[in-house]
């Protein structure tokens, strides 16, 4: 009883059985069926690194920008209502004043914004249109604050559905975290916005009961609206890290190249056997398809580099300091928020003192406006950031020093002068403490430096992006090329046999 030979050893047998120019029509399949596999592969890992380059400039990045934003808003708006506690200050000041004083007193609080309302984008002028009988000086109410950064809330809030649309269902979807957290800021913020109308009511009927209203306020913001902002920015970092690690990952590349390299294999073992059957050193279609195929070698590799070192470039040169500095104008909101409420406590206040601490400690610096060991938001900003880090520190460390100046005067006891009364040195703290002039240079620069960060991201994001849009586009084409090559080059010889 003789033993059947394997299948694949038949095959091969009768493969080789067979005249040459069935063996021709043999190689010219194994080579279109690598070149196959190559098409489908390059489709596969091209297609998978354009949607991670893509969904970080469109989705994730966008997402956390924008919870960036809301989370920046809140706090201003935060910072904004703590320091309207003191808008009516210099409205009924404790030095005798004369009633022309305390009418220019009303109108400059009047024209500072410190109403409720919000007319910033209102056009209209006092007065009924036409009616030449109104004051021809007046002009659109000044913008509102506190409410311009309550609508910027609302506002990022809304775009940020738009960017991650979906619904609350934590219990069977644990990635719907995000859309809990906008359910539960969206049900926050009207509780907010109505303990501040509180605290500005009973602030500007001079009753001190408004303070009590606005730490309430601050602290809804504090312990739970920011809270559920820090989770949206936690899981939007979380998400733009995936597809970082999606975009740059060298396994699909790896694969690429590994079944670009078997195609060229089997073009050069191709070409080695057409030499060895007909006695020509080369076959000019096979030459070609080889030549083809290399290029496109060339072309993952420096393209795919390019993608990969444009967003590496991008994290490191844009991303990281943008997310710190957003991160640094988020506590030093808070800090200021802290500072207003300390000063409206008159000394009463432990909790906001260490609400304060807390949020300079956050940002890597200490009291006394030197770095901390432990780094913080705004120390490692700076850190990546060495032509901006002087200018910077110094507007922080000026603001610090300004706030340690004012709690010293706050702890000295008063000193009457001859024929006067006590000086006013609450009224000179409050005013100091308001026109900070170095902490809204700090927040203006930062702003500044965020924006341009952005930017530089985008621009970085998208042209990695495109550099793996032409290579999706070249990919088909020159592999359709070195098939319609090997096509060529093989059905000559083939007609030679027939």
């Amino acid at each position: 009883m003789t033993m059947q030979a394997p299948a694949a050893v038949r095959s091969v047998r009768q493969f080789l059985a067979v005249g040459a120019g069935s063996r021709f029509v043999g190689v010219l399949a194994v080579l279109i069926g690598a070149l196959l596999l190559a098409g489908t592969v390059s489709r596969a890992v091209v297609a998978q690194r354009l949607d991670a380059t893509e969904s970080i400039r469109e989705r994730s990045a966008a997402a956390l920008i924008i919870a960036e934003r809301l989370r920046a808003a809140l706090a201003r708006a935060d910072a904004t209502a703590a320091a309207n506690v003191f808008s009516w200050v210099d409205l009924v000041p404790s030095r005798p004043s004369s009633p022309a004083e305390r009418r220019e007193n009303y109108d400059e609080v009047k024209a500072g914004g410190y109403y409720t309302g919000d007319h910033s984008g209102d056009a209209a002028v006092s007065g009924l249109a036409g009616d030449d009988t109104a004051p021809a000086g007046d002009g659109p109410a000044a913008p509102n604050q506190y409410s311009a950064a309550v609508r910027s809330a609302t506002t990022a809030l809304l775009e940020l559905r738009e960017v991650d649309p979906g619904e609350c269902e934590s219990a069977r979807a644990p990635g719907s975290t995000s859309h809990c957290a906008m359910d539960r800021i969206a049900t926050l913020i009207p509780e907010y916005v109505g303990l501040v109308a509180e605290a500005s009511a009973n602030t500007r009927a001079g009753n001190t009961v408004g303070g009590s209203y606005q730490r309430l306020a601050s602290d809804l913001m504090a312990t739970s609206i920011l809270g559920q902002t820090n989770l949206l920015v936690t899981a939007y970092g979380d998400r733009v890290d995936a597809d970082y690690r999606r975009a740059t990952g060298g396994h699909g590349e790896d694969l690429l190249l590994l079944v670009l390299a078997c195609a060229l294999v089997a073009l050069v073992g191709a070409q080695v056997y057409v030499y060895r059957r007909t006695r020509r050193i080369l076959n000019a279609g096979l030459l070609a398809a080889t030549g083809v195929l290399g290029a496109v070698a060339v072309a993952c590799l420096v393209l795919l580099g390019g993608q990969q070192s444009r967003l590496s470039a991008a994290q490191r040169g844009d991303f990281v300091p943008m997310t710190l500095l957003a991160a640094s104008r988020t506590l030093a909101l808070e800090a200021r928020t802290c500072e207003y409420l300390s000063l409206a406590s008159l000394g009463n206040g432990d909790g906001a003192d260490a609400c304060f601490q807390r949020a300079v400690a956050g940002l890597g610096y200490g009291l006394d406006g030197r770095p901390t060991p432990t780094a913080g938001a705004l120390s490692a900003a700076l850190a990546e950031l060495p032509a901006e880090r002087a200018e910077l520190a110094a507007e922080f460390t000026a603001w610090l020093r300004e706030r340690g100046e004012v709690v010293a005067t706050l702890r000295r006891p008063p000193r009457p002068t001859a024929g006067a009364g006590s000086p006013d040195v609450f009224d000179d703290v409050v005013g100091v403490t308001l026109r900070s002039e170095h902490f809204d240079r700090f927040i203006t620069r930062v702003d500044g430096l965020v924006g341009a960060h952005l930017e530089g991201f985008n621009g970085e994001v998208d042209a990695g992006a495109a550099d793996v849009r032409l290579l999706a586009a070249v990919l088909p084409i020159a592999l359709l090329t070195a098939a319609s090559c090997c096509v060529i080059g093989i059905s000559a010889r083939v007609r030679e046999y027939l």
